[in-house]
């Protein structure tokens, strides 16, 4: 393999080189043992990539012919992220396709030593010429990973992951050691997990492990690093651009400085369940491995997903304000999902939001059934200054250019009800969706993450009136909050539930007799 380039690692680099490359006391086997489980919760432009190119480069190193796991959440994440940062990462490290690997193949007629075991398929592979092998496995494959002997596991944007599939589906085959020929490497059987910090509950399993780590050392290296420790590999006005073109204050600190952002205790939805209300893995894996890693960006449309129907209308609402977001869901009768989100900045107006996002993605929907059911807020009504049309005008005039037939389903002066009944009734659908006649409401995980942090991150604060509820909105205004994560989606998705379940979910209320009362927290009561 070729040398490594001159690159100047930093500080955390070193550190998480040094500590990974040295035993450790273990006070339970009274003996040094390596660290098998190395976590970096890293800022974007810390040096991830360039890390996990060089754990990838050891693992290649020390095991030859032995077979590793790349993971990703999804077989879509990994065509569409890890594989091209994986290959920028080796890049760094002075390793180069073609030359020191191939991906999508073996590299027998390049001269190329053969694995240990060699994988049934090589389409998700990349092959060194020193026989090692490491198979991309995605956790949306129910059964990816299962009968794979691993030696070494490594996983960016780890946040992501299901925690039951990856253990499931990959962290129980990191189980060989080639016959105990490199039991004692470093990387041996290691599990090598990064990502910036987690914005979701999903990824708390994640932020648990400095727990593990500051209890049992000896298990877990836990390494946190803000992207000032990589400045010297950065362009001198890199940190001013982040900081002028930041969407908020707190996107600034959780992406760059690596500081996690605060949890909301008493939200709007105390009736969100994270297990009861999201899916994810809903990718067309036939049609996403027909494409394999030659896959562009417009190949990542509706064709991808799988928990659409296509002969169903698509409901589309839209919230306007200093960011414009729209949630595209649809009522499939025994359930209603919401399938995709979409949003622009400013300079950026509806049009380019419909003409660039909405439109290309659902272009293969619309040969089915071409209807949107066309919700909006109030600021639908408004217009620019010597506008003709509204900005719902513009918005209808713009999904018509494009093929679409449009159905308005709100009536002017009546978009935006009550926040005390929308409290009511989202959270009597949340809790008791899928039962008496109420569609169980799901959120696509992977395809909706803004609007996930929008829903979590929503406070609620006690009403004018005794024993109401309104929801805190000044996160819209805040410098503090990224706006595609404060409460603008929530609106999306709070507006067509309200008006196509008010008066049924109210009518179930008035025939239970009682007051329906859902606790923002544990111990809270109707005088709290």
């Amino acid at each position: 393999m070729k040398k490594n380039n001159e690159i100047e690692l930093n500080l955390a680099q070193i550190s998480t080189i040094h500590k990974s490359s040295q035993k450790v006391w273990n006070p339970i086997e009274k003996k040094d043992v390596w660290i098998k489980t190395i976590v970096l919760e890293w800022g974007r432009g810390a040096g991830k990539s360039t890390i996990l190119g060089w754990f990838i480069k050891e693992a290649v190193k020390q095991m030859p012919k032995a077979t590793g796991i790349i993971v990703g959440e999804t077989y879509q994440q990994i065509l569409a992220k890890t594989l091209q940062t994986t290959k920028a990462g080796l890049t760094m490290v002075g390793i180069y396709e073609g030359i020191d690997y191939v991906v999508g193949k073996n590299g027998r007629s390049l001269g190329f030593d053969m694995p240990f075991q060699s994988p049934d398929k090589w389409e998700n592979t990349m092959h060194f010429s020193n026989g090692f092998v490491f198979i991309m496995v995605s956790l949306d494959q129910v059964n990816a990973g299962r009968g794979l002997n691993s030696s070494v596991v490594v996983g960016d944007e780890s946040v992501l992951f299901d925690q039951e599939r990856l253990f499931n589906n990959v962290q129980t085959t990191n189980r060989s050691t080639c016959g105990g020929l490199y039991e004692d490497q470093p990387l041996c059987n290691a599990e090598i997990y990064a990502s910036s910090v987690a914005m979701t509950k999903k990824g708390q399993w994640f932020t648990d492990l400095e727990a593990l780590a500051k209890k049992e050392p000896w298990k877990v290296l836990f390494v946190k690093a803000p992207a000032a420790v990589n400045k010297h590999n950065l362009s001198k006005d890199w940190f001013e651009r982040m900081w002028d073109k930041r969407v908020s204050d707190m996107h600034y600190d959780a992406e760059i400085r690596n500081i996690r952002p605060k949890k909301v205790t008493n939200g709007f939805y105390p009736s969100l369940d994270p297990k009861k209300h999201y899916y994810r893995y809903a990718y067309d894996n036939d049609y996403l491995e027909s494409l394999g890693v030659k896959a562009k960006k417009k190949d990542f449309n509706c064709r991808q997903d799988t928990d659409y129907m296509k002969s169903k209308p698509l409901i589309v609402t839209i919230d306007w304000g200093n960011i414009i977001t729209m949630t595209v869901s649809q009522d499939q009768s025994e359930r209603y999902r919401n399938l995709k989100t979409f949003h622009v900045s400013s300079p950026k107006i509806i049009d380019d939001l419909i003409d660039e996002e909405f439109a290309p993605y659902y272009e293969d929907k619309k040969k089915s059934n071409n209807v949107i059911e066309f919700y909006y807020d109030r600021n639908g009504n408004n217009k620019q200054p010597n506008a003709r049309v509204t900005f719902a005008e513009q918005a209808i005039n713009c999904f018509k250019r494009n093929g679409w037939k449009v159905i308005v389903k709100v009536r002017k002066g009546s978009e935006n009800p009550p926040h005390n009944d929308k409290f009511i009734v989202l959270n009597y659908l949340l809790k008791y969706g899928g039962t008496q006649g109420l569609p169980a409401i799901e959120i696509n995980e992977n395809n909706c993450p803004d609007l996930i942090i929008s829903l979590e991150n929503a406070p609620a604060l006690p009403g004018n009136k005794p024993n109401t509820i309104i929801k805190d909105k000044r996160s819209e205004k805040s410098k503090t909050t990224p706006q595609e994560h404060a409460t603008h989606f929530s609106d999306t998705f709070d507006i067509p539930l309200y008006w196509r379940y008010s008066k049924q979910v109210m009518r179930l209320i008035k025939q239970k007799d009682d007051k329906v009362f859902l606790p923002l927290f544990k111990g809270h009561t109707m005088n709290s």
